[in-house]
């Protein structure tokens, strides 16, 4: 049976993972339709050919009673993750009506293990035994090594690599190209920059930037 998706988001990620699942469907025969969008812009009315279906606050009382409907979360900002990730909780949306999307490129050990309401994109690979929470977004070519374990509401942006047996907790936002060494334990609402190279472990709610990464100093 197709699962029937809807995005809630209707700009920039949404769109890219909007196509992306076209592709999924369209090239590999993924088994899901997209229905359209949940968004809030009132100027708008569609994004690319799909039609915003309904506001975002309102998907779970016109579409959750549905069982073939699922729901990806697509409204995250780097500066944002924890608003954006209490606005989703705010839906009270059981969780169990987000699908995990994972393009059939990317490369998932059958020892894996995860929650729900994760994205995978394209060319990605999470190696053996990596522990993956829910409400995770793993862009184009992100590596997740072995026995790793990651919580919940983290963005990873383009060729992010983690290495093997790491910690990562909540709502993290890794930049285009960073790297994360083996055996860091990182916490929550970190904001690593773009190629940053974290080689030490991280606390809470810093911003770390440069090769070896260190903290900015605002």
């Amino acid at each position: 049976m197709k699962t029937r998706v809807i995005i809630i988001g209707g700009i920039g990620t949404a769109v890219v993972v909007a196509e992306q699942l076209l592709d999924a469907i369209e090239r590999f025969g993924y088994p899901a339709e997209l229905l359209g969008f949940a968004f809030d812009d009132p100027e708008m009315t569609q994004v690319m050919e799909f039609p915003i279906l309904c506001h975002s606050y309102e998907v779970k009382e016109k579409y959750a009673q549905y069982d073939d409907v699922k729901f990806l979360y697509l409204l995250y900002r780097s500066d944002l993750i924890k608003e954006r990730s209490d606005l989703r909780d705010s839906f009270e949306i059981p969780q169990d009506k987000y699908f995990n999307f994972i393009h059939p490129s990317a490369y998932v050990a059958r020892s894996v293990k995860m929650g729900y309401g994760n994205i995978i994109l394209t060319g990605s690979v999470f190696n053996s035994n990596a522990q993956i929470g829910s409400f995770n977004s793993f862009m184009a070519s992100c590596l997740v090594g072995h026995d790793t374990v990651i919580g919940n509401s983290n963005f990873f942006a383009a060729h992010t690599c983690i290495g093997s047996g790491l910690s990562v907790g909540d709502m993290n936002f890794f930049g285009i190209n960073c790297c994360v060494k083996n055996k860091i334990i990182m916490g929550n609402s970190n904001l690593i920059g773009q190629c940053a190279n974290v080689v030490n472990n991280v606390n809470d709610n810093l911003v770390l930037v440069g090769n070896p990464a260190k903290p900015l100093i605002k």
